[in-house]
């Protein structure tokens, strides 16, 4: 099967919406609200009692949303989180056997994988026919995970590693625009300006201790004003805003629907 290349349009166009009040944490955090949404939605269209893997699962966010189904969790071998899974591997080498699972999740995790393209050639030799990949990989967000990080992903680019990969793409959503955007990395800006120098990593990073707590005293009250205003008043504003920016090439990155079709 070839999936051909679709306009930008052909997007779902919702774009990440959850409606004119999605609760205080979508509000605050419509990155993390959209994802969590999505697979609410996602599990709502699966058979009950499903086969389900949630790949380099990490603290397990969503294991709740999968109560109703056979769920199993996976993370890298020697993982960042001390949270139990049913087993340890990398994503190109998952030791089930063919056709084992009826849907996989794979949120925010396609980013850190050196060879995507093998990795979804594994999940689809694991998956049933007719078995899904529930999937969000980010676009436009800051490095993280380092030195792990290894690319971000368009939606030109998820349909043509869905192509080479042998899925059929049955939905594809962006994850809000520049609003969204905006209100997320300006409201994280003075945090990551506070970690630069953390008294508790100077000693870590080569740096002066009594320096660092120089700095963290004087930043200090800045940050605390932008909790207020920028995490309190600017984000929350900025995800109504964000049904102004009508295209959404800023987005944050994507969630996407991915069915084994052969």
């Amino acid at each position: 099967m070839t999936n051909k290349i679709k306009p930008l349009q052909e997007c779902n166009p919702r774009h990440g919406w959850m409606g004119c009040w999605p609760g205080f944490t979508a509000l605050y955090d419509p990155e993390n609200g959209r994802i969590k949404k999505f697979l609410i939605e996602e599990e709502l269209r699966l058979r009950q009692n499903s086969k389900i893997l949630d790949a380099s699962a990490g603290s397990k966010p969503y294991a709740s949303i999968f109560k109703n189904h056979k769920y199993e969790s996976c993370d890298i071998p020697g993982g960042f989180y001390h949270q139990k899974h049913n087993f340890e591997c990398l994503l190109d080498n998952i030791p089930k056997p063919d056709g084992h699972y009826d849907a996989i999740l794979l949120t925010q995790v396609l980013e850190h994988v050196p060879n995507p393209e093998k990795v979804l050639l594994e999940i689809h030799r694991t998956l049933k026919p007719g078995g899904q990949l529930l999937m969000s990989v980010p676009l436009n967000g800051p490095l993280h995970g380092e030195p792990w990080h290894f690319f971000q992903f368009s939606h030109y680019g998820l349909l043509e590693l869905a192509r080479r990969t042998n899925f059929e793409l049955t939905n594809l959503e962006k994850i809000g625009g520049a609003f969204w955007f905006f209100g997320k990395h300006l409201q994280d800006t003075p945090k990551r300006i506070m970690k630069s120098f953390d008294p508790g990593r100077a000693r870590k990073r080569g740096q002066s201790i009594w320096r660092c707590l120089l700095l963290s005293s004087l930043f200090l009250p800045f940050w605390l004003a932008s909790l207020i205003i920028l995490s309190g008043v600017f984000r929350p504003i900025c995800y109504w805003l964000d049904l102004l920016d009508v295209p959404k090439t800023l987005t944050l990155g994507y969630t996407a629907v991915l069915k084994k079709t052969k």
